[in-house]
């Protein structure tokens, strides 16, 4: 498509969110936001959601990340990329689960072994690209399993992400006066398809999301268990209004499959469960 179409989609979209921002009162600020407090039941839930540690020194970066299998973090791409290049497949990772300070835990060491190589990470993305957004997404093997955690289950390509579902969001943000794991709870999904513009690629929400939770779960709850119907990857902003842009499962489910099932560590069969409570598309 031509760059200038790709403009005026573009512009298109943004012009849509922004209109749907000012009409809305429900779309979620920074305060919403909270602490999530160790021993909870949430805690518990949250509990294989962690924290993404690539680069040293001047090229650290600090996302999130969380287990999909006992060897397995998803986590987003861009995290992992330097400017100007592809999420580099064999590239050391360091994956943490903590609720307190990363540095008081003993990371677990790992590598990229599933990206796509259609993203390209820039300096100054021009925010929200519809071609960009569905390729952010990285898979880590670690060297060891971590067997005391409940990996998080992927939404299965067949269940239905209609407009009604609400999420939860979890991630570790940059900055924070006490460290931990920051959630916000029962966030509303915005429609999939919005003014003739399809989205199928693409994850929209009314959740609060900050600088370091991208690679966070976008998570369903089906009653037993979350449930992963995406990453995070962007925040997106109109004055004190947020929404959170996602990469859902589908964009990269088969990808994932294959070389989490031909995984030396921990080979495993389908990270993906079917929950009671969506119908089929």
């Amino acid at each position: 498509m031509p760059l200038k179409n790709n403009v005026n989609i573009r512009s298109l979209l943004v012009g849509l969110l922004y209109a749907l921002f000012t009409q809305d009162s429900l779309a979620a600020q920074d305060d919403d936001l909270k602490k999530v407090e160790t021993g909870t039941a949430l805690a518990g839930r949250l509990a294989a959601v962690g924290q993404v540690f690539s680069g040293s020194g001047s090229t650290l970066s600090m996302a999130s990340g969380f287990l999909v299998s006992p060897c397995h973090v998803l986590t987003a791409g861009h995290v992992l990329a330097k400017v100007g290049e592809h999420v580099q497949i064999g590239s050391d990772v360091r994956f943490v689960l903590s609720n307190a300070y990363a540095r008081l835990s003993a990371p677990v060491t790992g590598m990229v072994v599933a990206a796509s190589q259609n993203f390209t990470m820039q300096a100054n993305p021009e925010g929200f690209d519809q071609q960009r957004i569905p390729n952010d997404w990285a898979l880590i093997e670690l060297v060891h399993t971590i067997s005391d955690v409940e990996p998080i289950k992927l939404l299965y390509q067949g269940a239905s992400n209609s407009a009604e579902i609400v999420f939860t969001v979890a991630g570790y943000p940059i900055g924070q006066r006490r460290q931990g794991i920051y959630a916000q709870e029962r966030c509303a999904k915005w429609s999939s398809l919005h003014g003739g513009i399809d989205l199928k690629n693409i994850l929209i929400a009314d959740c609060a999301v900050r600088a370091g939770m991208s690679g966070g779960p976008m998570l369903l709850d089906d009653g037993n268990q979350l449930i992963a119907a995406g990453i995070m990857v962007e925040r997106f902003t109109i004055g004190q209004k947020i929404m959170t842009i996602g990469v859902p499962v589908s964009a990269f489910a088969d990808q994932i499959s294959e070389v989490m099932r031909d995984s030396d560590v921990c080979a495993v069969g389908s990270p993906f469960v079917w929950p009671a409570t969506l119908r089929t598309d």
